[in-house]
């Protein structure tokens, strides 16, 4: 009786292991990437604005999705609310809005700028071809930062 017991559990140990060294095999056939750009303002230091966006593909696939977009910049002036959307814009196409008008927050109470953010991490979100500019917008600043998916 034991020797089945032990022969179950050798089993049992063998299934876990091959299901375990499976995992990342399938979770490596992706790439993840992330780019940033960042307008300087004149005499100032900070991103005004500034755009970070988180992509994945599947390796030799020309298409990315886009998991993650998060937007920031500088308190100008006496404005108290800043919205801001984002953008897509496919090869040889037009400029298109991917989302509407959001509020941006500050972080903390004595920070000197606002963020925002949409989507979330990991393989989620639309996809668009390599060449895709991203783009974010501030309204009534006329400020945009763009990237190109790559």
């Amino acid at each position: 009786m034991k020797r089945i017991l032990d022969t179950a559990a050798a089993a049992a140990l063998a299934l876990l292991l091959a299901t375990a060294g499976a995992a990342p095999a399938s979770a490596a056939s992706y790439e993840y990437d992330r780019q940033n750009a960042c307008q300087t303002a004149k005499g100032r230091s900070g991103c005004a604005p500034g755009i970070v966006v988180k992509h994945w593909h599947k390796k030799g696939v020309k298409a990315r999705g886009v998991g993650w977009v998060y937007a920031s910049t500088e308190i100008t002036g006496k404005r108290k609310a800043y919205e801001a959307r984002w953008l897509y814009q496919r090869p040889g196409g037009r400029l298109t809005a991917a989302t509407g008008w959001k509020r941006a927050q500050r972080p903390g109470a004595d920070a000197t700028f606002v963020e925002v953010g949409w989507g979330r991490d990991g393989r989620t979100g639309p996809q668009y071809p390599v060449g895709t500019k991203i783009c974010i917008e501030f309204r009534d600043t006329g400020k945009r930062a763009c990237v190109k998916l790559r």
